[in-house]
């Protein structure tokens, strides 16, 4: 290779790195607007959402309070409301608890009055003070009318009583009417004198069975009917 054609050689490749590195420095140049450009363009959009945020914030807390205060001027009436609502409830509760409190007082007498009727009346034994027979009607008059009195106050005054209370007294109330009608009926019977010794041993064993029942089986219940009393009075226990 000749001097000549080295000199040829070192000068395109001069000319290429000088092309090239001015080729290189525009398209950097050009870049670098560019990015400034970017930078420039973000800082105003960067400026313009700070102040649209200040901005919000700033009406955001104005309506907030103006909210505030027409939510106060709308809400206060409607608070008094509810207060003068609440305490006529509460007035209304008071007075049904109070005559809910009389009716159980009123059905519990009239319960134990049922109680002791039934349980004087199917006695087998009875004291004579001076007319047997008609110390025997009395009792049970005093039976018939306790059942009665029972019935009817119970069945004006069952609204006072859940479902499921109603129904509790219901069975005991039936129980004391049923056994009432089979002691009147066996007691009859024996009475008539119609009845050979072996019905009448059989009936008599019959009432003895309603009395014992009557004195061992009702009690019980009845007890159970004065708790559901207290803790519908909410009658606490004593220390």
């Amino acid at each position: 290779m000749t001097s000549e054609k080295i000199i040829e050689i070192v000068i395109e490749v001069i000319l290429f790195l000088v092309a090239s590195y001015f080729i290189f420095y525009k398209s950097w140049l050009t870049s670098l607007g560019n990015e400034i450009a970017k930078l420039s363009t973000i800082e105003e959009l960067t400026k313009l959402t700070e102040n649209v945020k200040a901005d919000f914030s700033e009406k955001m807390e104005t309506y907030k309070s103006k909210l505030s205060e027409e939510l106060t001027i709308k809400i206060e009436p409607l608070k008094s409301e509810l207060a003068k609502n609440n305490i006529t409830h509460q007035i209304q509760f008071s007075f049904l608890h109070e005559e809910r409190g009389k009716v159980i007082l009123e059905l519990y007498k009239k319960l134990i009055e049922l109680h002791s009727a039934m349980v004087d009346w199917t006695n087998f034994l009875h004291p004579v003070y001076q007319d047997a027979k008609k110390e025997s009607q009395d009792r049970s008059t005093r039976a018939d009318k306790a059942i009665t009195d029972f019935k009817n106050f119970y069945l004006h005054n069952k609204l006072f009583f859940s479902k499921n209370f109603c129904k509790y007294i219901d069975e005991i109330f039936k129980e004391y009417w049923e056994k009432g009608w089979d002691f009147g009926y066996n007691q009859q019977k024996v009475r008539s004198g119609e009845l050979t010794s072996e019905y009448h041993k059989l009936y008599s064993e019959q009432m003895s069975t309603i009395s014992k029942e009557l004195k061992e089986n009702l009690p019980v219940k009845i007890a159970e009917i004065e708790d559901k009393f207290r803790k519908i009075l909410n009658v606490e226990e004593e220390e």
